[in-house]
């Protein structure tokens, strides 16, 4: 490396630092970020190094959170306990799911219109808590026509041809297909914890012949719910998850820090191949170097605003920029 990249290499740490001290609102995934399981959102799994910590450094330093997970099978509150029980911090509201994204979605641009939901209670309790009206699926299977303005596609694993037949015909209808995650697995401790919400709206979409469009992570109707939640702007973010094309390609569209953990579903060999919209700020083995880099950050901002000079240890962590 010659003396110049050295110094750009120096400016850019620096600048990254100031920008991290700068955040007001963080966000965590769940699987392969927080906690590796082979179940849903944390469920039977174990605790990634550095989580209880860094989650308890946020608190400290005043900055709101979320834990926001692409899986849809299990209610915010059930999620939320399974983190508790795990040890760490989480309260229910800090909990977001597609689900919660389908609903307030389609609430907002389907008002008071009936919807095609297909999935879980994770998926469905969103919906009947926000009162927006649901088709009676057996009396659409019997051959009742829905008037579905949408269909609502999340973790289903039940999806077979009679939902596809009455799904199928409420699209050629003209309803709208969204799916809450179309990612085509997840971070798991074993076995490949594979995706099914793409897997059927897929399917769905190669019968109809329509597109459908997402609204899980990385979406912009994702990123615009979790600014709102964080009450931050999207620039005063820190997005820390496993996955580039989730959480770095979200933090990217949003001009957010984007932090990857490679303890989950992408390396540090893929972070390196990465387009520049997917490239994140900063990369990590583990949540014990977010907490390090976080810590430093927080110190040099208060060197800056209380004029004392105060330096941060060097933690040697290694960053990606753009």
């Amino acid at each position: 490396m010659s003396a110049l990249d050295m110094v750009r290499q120096e400016e850019r740490r620096a600048e990254l630092l100031a920008r991290l001290a700068e955040v007001r609102g963080v966000m965590f995934d769940i699987d392969g970020c927080l906690v590796l399981s082979d179940g849903p959102s944390g469920h039977g799994g174990r605790v990634l190094s550095g989580a209880r910590e860094v989650i308890d450094l946020v608190r400290a330093t005043g900055r709101s959170m979320a834990v926001f997970t692409n899986g849809s099978m299990q209610t915010t509150g059930r999620i939320a306990e399974t983190l508790r029980s795990l040890g760490l911090d989480v309260r229910d509201e800090e909990v977001l799911t597609p689900a919660v994204v389908a609903a307030e979605t389609i609430r907002t641009r389907h008002p008071g219109q009936p919807v095609l939901v297909f999935g879980g209670p994770g998926v469905q309790g969103e919906f009947r808590q926000r009162g927006i009206p649901m088709v009676d699926l057996d009396r659409a299977i019997a051959g009742e026509p829905t008037g579905a303005a949408a269909v609502v596609i999340g973790w289903d694993t039940g999806f077979g041809r009679d939902k596809l037949q009455v799904a199928a015909e409420a699209v050629l209808a003209g309803a709208t297909i969204y799916c809450t995650s179309d990612a085509p697995s997840f971070a798991s401790e074993h076995r490949l914890n594979v995706g099914v919400s793409g897997f059927i709206a897929s399917g769905l979409s190669h019968v109809t012949g329509r597109p459908y469009r997402v609204l899980g992570k990385p979406s912009r109707e994702a990123l615009d719910l979790l600014a709102g939640r964080l009450r931050v702007r999207p620039e005063q973010m820190l997005i820390i998850g496993d996955d580039l094309d989730l959480e770095c390609a979200m933090a990217r569209s949003a001009g957010a820090l984007g932090f990857l953990v490679t303890t989950g579903t992408s390396s540090a060999a893929d972070a390196a191949a990465a387009s520049p919209d997917r490239r994140p700020d900063f990369l990590a083995d583990g949540l014990t170097e977010v907490l390090d880099l976080l810590a430093l950050a927080s110190r040099q901002g208060r060197g800056r605003t209380t004029s004392t000079g105060e330096e941060g240890d060097d933690v040697g962590q290694r960053q990606r920029g753009s």
